[in-house]
């Protein structure tokens, strides 16, 4: 075989075997899912901490116990540190591929709002400080409220993407 043609049996080999490392659709859609369900169930876990913690009407009187959210937002908080990876997965198919990442970049954005929130609302409560001045309690209600909506809508977003590409 004359080297030319053997080196462009080579090239086209180690391209073919490039993308043959690149996961199809539906395996690429396989690993996003299992990320991104393991993080959206750690933050709806906090929001249902959250709703069955505060009262629906906070006073100076009542105890918030927190440590059980605290517990939830920690987790919650390494399983969004872990979404990132999602960035840097391939697709063979290379439209599915940006637009999931597209819409994770959102996903994690909104995540990232409504933890930044979650955040907020916990030193609030931690520090009793809602026992000295409850003013705060309904704008972090509804900041927290407001975010985590818009989390669900990102969510749901990138899942409805997703299933664009299920062959």
């Amino acid at each position: 075989m004359k080297p030319l043609r053997l080196l462009a049996i080579l090239s086209i080999l180690i391209l073919s075997a490039c993308a043959l490392t690149k996961p199809s659709a539906v395996e690429y859609n396989n690993r996003v899912v299992e990320q991104i369900n393991a993080t959206s169930t750690k933050l709806e876990e906090t929001a249902t901490l959250y709703n069955d913690a505060i009262p629906d009407v906070v006073t100076e009187k009542d105890e918030i116990e927190t440590s059980e959210m605290k517990t939830s937002f920690n987790q919650a908080k390494q399983a969004l540190s872990q979404v990132g990876d999602i960035l840097v997965l391939e697709s063979r198919n290379e439209e599915q591929q940006a637009a999931t990442i597209e819409n994770t970049e959102v996903y994690i954005d909104a995540a990232q709002l409504y933890i930044e929130a979650y955040q907020n609302m916990l030193t609030y409560y931690e520090s009793d400080t809602y026992v000295e001045d409850i003013s705060q309690v309904q704008t972090l209600d509804e900041t927290l409220h407001t975010h985590y909506t818009t989390f669900i809508e990102a969510n749901n977003d990138l899942v409805e993407t997703m299933e664009n590409f299920v062959e």
